[in-house]
């Protein structure tokens, strides 16, 4: 009997806790052999309470129990370290004295029946009396008629201290790049507007010396055909050096402004074929050079994609470009084919090649790979990481495949996504003016409106803050026969074109005051100066904004004024701006009305009377401005169709309700 009392008395210290002290085994009888069982289980539960006990002693993070009330039970030695209370001194206490707001979430948990874990980030106390950051997570469990409850603790003071360093450091970068941002548009501005004048006036050199000067110079002394031999060849030098420059300069600015994010990207549904027959025309004249077959192969099924048409066009010239540097005989091929969900775009050629060590480095801002593979100097470095930049903004890649001797392929993919062309294919917003007040105002405009100045008779007006530009376009102007005015800025235009309209007129964009495009949007908006030409000639490279207000020609600094020279002859020549008008409109009264007022300007009008029907007319005719009705641009979607799917990007919309 006394084994059996024995074997009760363990049975309820087991309950309560208490492992130690096996029953003494006097027999091995039946009830001997139940007396063995239970110490090997004893013996068991007394090894796996030790394990899990080493297991929350170990643990880097806090570990506590409480009961109901939020007394606390337990506290391991990384609860310890954390508070700077012993487990002796603690215990005992209430878990508020260190983490103030555990109480509420024991209450919340006290209500649940289901195990589940509370979490947040709350103050700690230390001994000390300071507070800290800490990661608190509380769970419950149900052990016999009692509910206790665990709290995991971790010290978050270096986490918030590492974070609060990132954001400064964060912080610091994004002034210093906007910084940067607002030094580039000044080194931008401060050395396009000069190098727009070397190069202006080293041309203008060049064609008086080749016209007029170098005719009546006697060639028989050595010395003095020497002389102008090497006149000419220097002036070949800094003309080459100076567009060198400005393509260092262009490309510089361009990847600094891609990693600032400060580029206006213009998305829009296109065609690639579109972007590729656009890159090799514009590249054709290299390979006319050189005994070198520029091939072009495209997928002609290739669905629309959606991106940014000229910066595309920059990566496919680029790609051309450099493999005709690299390329002595053979041919370039440049290829676009449907990939999966994407377009690529592949420019192959028989050049010499690059080892595959260095595929990585020619994507590398300042690398040039082909150094060390020719003598000569290959550009900046930097056309290929641009490429890239504007690749993966598309969502695309961009990657080559090469071996030495074997040519090279350069390849990029762009992602064909629908919801993207359909955001993106949504009616533009075009303001809309009341017919009656337009009408008015063109009839108003037939009384004032003056002749037309004959072509030798035909003013400029130049309106740019930098002297120097205005300098140089009047000497070129006057050369060919214009009269110039000039205006320092955009207030100054405005009173020069009020106090006698000019036939044509020059803009640069940034001026103090008042903006370029401030003086076309103000130009544009007024009956009496709509069908000026105006031309844009200015640093900033921002051509859609032109033309959306409805500018004639964008040029970006520095340029060929002989080609500013050749377009200003060609806006003159077709009279005023905007000489085609096409008019929209349901109702064949307010088409007659105003046909009527507009030819009486001089312009050429088309009518049509749906939306389809203009939409084929504007395809066919081309016109320079299409007024219509704004319910029934919107119902057919003029703009988009006309501007997006039918390429006429330049046409300017006039919408009346």
């Amino acid at each position: 009997m006394r084994t059996v009392s024995g074997l009760e008395a363990a049975s309820k210290r087991m309950v309560s806790g208490d492992l130690s002290g096996a029953i003494r085994l006097d027999n091995r009888d039946e009830l001997g052999q139940i007396v063995a069982a239970f110490n090997e289980i004893a013996s068991a539960l007394v090894s796996s309470s030790a394990y899990r006990q080493a297991i929350v002693d170990s643990a880097a993070d806090g570990i506590v129990t409480t009961d109901e009330t939020g007394v606390l039970i337990s506290f391991n030695p990384a609860a310890e370290q954390i508070f700077g209370f012993t487990a002796d001194a603690i215990i005992g206490k209430k878990i508020d004295a260190l983490v103030p707001a555990a109480s509420a979430l024991l209450q919340t948990l006290s209500a649940e029946s289901k195990m589940r874990v509370e979490q947040r980030e709350a103050a700690g106390n230390r001994k000390d009396g300071t507070q800290f950051p800490l990661d608190l997570a509380i769970t419950h469990a149900q052990v016999g008629e009692r509910k206790l409850f665990i709290a995991l603790m971790r010290d978050i003071t270096e986490r918030k201290r590492a974070l609060v360093e990132l954001q400064l450091a964060k912080d610091a970068a994004e002034q210093a790049n906007d910084a940067k941002g607002t030094f580039l548009a000044n080194v931008s501005h401060e050395l396009r507007t000069p190098l727009t004048s070397v190069l202006g006036f080293a041309r203008i050199i060049q064609k008086r010396l080749d016209e007029i000067i170098l005719p009546r110079v006697a060639l028989d002394d050595r010395k003095v055909e020497r002389a102008v031999n090497q006149v000419r060849d220097n002036l070949g030098i800094i003309l080459s050096e100076g567009e060198r420059l400005t393509a260092l300069i262009n490309n510089v600015l361009d990847l600094a402004k891609i990693e600032a994010g400060k580029v206006e990207w213009h998305m829009r549904p296109l065609l690639m074929q579109d972007v590729i027959k656009q890159a090799t025309a514009a590249t054709s004249s290299l390979f006319e050079a050189r005994a070198i077959k520029l091939n072009v192969d495209v997928q002609s099924d290739l669905p629309e994609t959606l991106g940014d048409h000229d910066r595309l066009v920059q990566v496919v010239i680029n790609l051309i470009s450099n493999a005709f540097k690299f390329t002595e005989q053979g041919s370039v091929t440049c290829r676009a084919t449907r990939d999966d969900g994407a377009i690529r775009v592949s420019v192959i050629d028989s050049g010499i090649g690059i080892a595959p060590s260095d595929y990585g480095k020619v994507f590398e801002q300042f690398v040039q790979v082909g150094d060390t593979l020719t003598n000569k100097p290959m550009g900046t470095g930097l056309g290929l990481p641009i490429c890239k930049q504007i690749v993966e903004h598309h969502g695309g890649k961009i990657w080559v495949e090469s071996e030495i001797g074997k040519g090279s392929t350069f390849a990029f993919t762009l992602p064909i996504t629908a919801s993207a062309l359909e955001t993106a294919t949504r009616e533009l917003h075009v303001p809309t003016i009341n017919v009656n007040a337009l009408v008015s105002q063109l009839k108003a405009h037939i009384t004032s409106a003056t002749a037309t100045q004959s072509a030798e008779a035909r003013t400029i007006l130049v309106v740019d803050d930098d002297a120097s530009i205005r300098e140089l376009l009047r000497q070129e102007l006057e050369a060919q026969g214009y009269r110039v005015r000039q205006a320092r800025d955009g207030r100054e235009a405005l009173a020069e074109v009020k106090r006698a309209r000019p036939d044509l007129i020059i803009l640069d964009v940034m001026m103090p005051e008042l903006s370029g495009f401030d003086v076309a949007a103000v130009l544009r908006n007024d009956p009496e100066t709509l069908t000026i030409p105006i031309v844009i000639l200015s640093v900033m490279q921002d051509k859609e904004r032109g033309y959306r207000l409805g500018v004639d020609r964008y040029f970006t600094k520095p340029m060929d004024t002989q080609v500013l020279v050749h377009e200003i002859g060609a806006l003159l020549a077709q009279g005023a701006s905007h000489k085609k008008v096409l008019v929209v409109d349901e109702d064949a009264a307010t088409v007659k009305t105003l046909a009527d007022a507009l030819q009486s300007q001089g312009y050429t009008v088309t009518a049509a009377y749906t939306g389809n029907e203009g939409i084929e007319r504007a395809v066919a005719e081309q016109p320079d401005l299409v007024i219509a009705r704004s319910v029934l641009s919107e119902k057919h979607n003029l703009v988009k169709t006309l501007r997006f799917d039918k390429n006429l990007e330049k046409i300017f919309f006039l919408l009346f309700e």
